[in-house]
């Protein structure tokens, strides 16, 4: 009897062992693309979100650090994943995630923070850039690039 329930020990033991690893989508992080590239003539190569809605960063920031709160988010949502997402970018690399103080997941690019803006009514607008320092996502920029701008916008 005593062997009967050793075998069946072992056995069970080897069934979730095998279960665990032949199913290693358990708990796994969830990889989603989230990030693409848009070029035009007057702005060049920029980062969109994959519905086309051109995303921005915002001289504020910190890396992996947001200070756009409040009214801000209001006018510039950040471009959030859900606990356990991974964002990925689709010919763009540095795409990260960190955790706002809020609880949020925000999608980063080369540890900066990512914003849409609302009056970026549909994909393909681009209404924000240098507004109340924000700047287009821009590839090949060295730097931001913002200018001054006498909007209604104060954060």
């Amino acid at each position: 009897m005593h062997r009967t329930l050793l075998r069946r020990s072992a056995l069970a033991s080897l069934l979730a062992a095998a279960v665990l690893t032949a199913t290693p989508a358990l708990g796994a992080a969830r990889r989603v693309v989230m990030v693409t590239t848009h070029h035009n003539a007057k702005y060049g190569t920029f980062l969109v979100t994959t519905k086309g809605y051109a995303l921005y960063t915002y001289r504020a920031d910190k890396p992996d650090r947001s200070n756009c709160n409040g009214s801000c988010l209001a006018a510039w949502p950040a471009l959030t994943v859900k606990k356990g997402v991974v964002p990925i970018g689709h010919g763009v690399k540095g795409i990260g995630v960190f955790r706002r103080s809020n609880g949020t997941y925000q999608v980063t690019w080369d540890k900066k923070p990512l914003y849409r803006f609302v009056s970026d009514a549909k994909p393909d607008v681009v209404t924000g850039q240098g507004v109340a320092g924000f700047s287009l996502a821009r590839l090949g920029a060295t730097k931001s690039t913002t200018t001054t701008s006498s909007g209604a916008y104060s954060y």
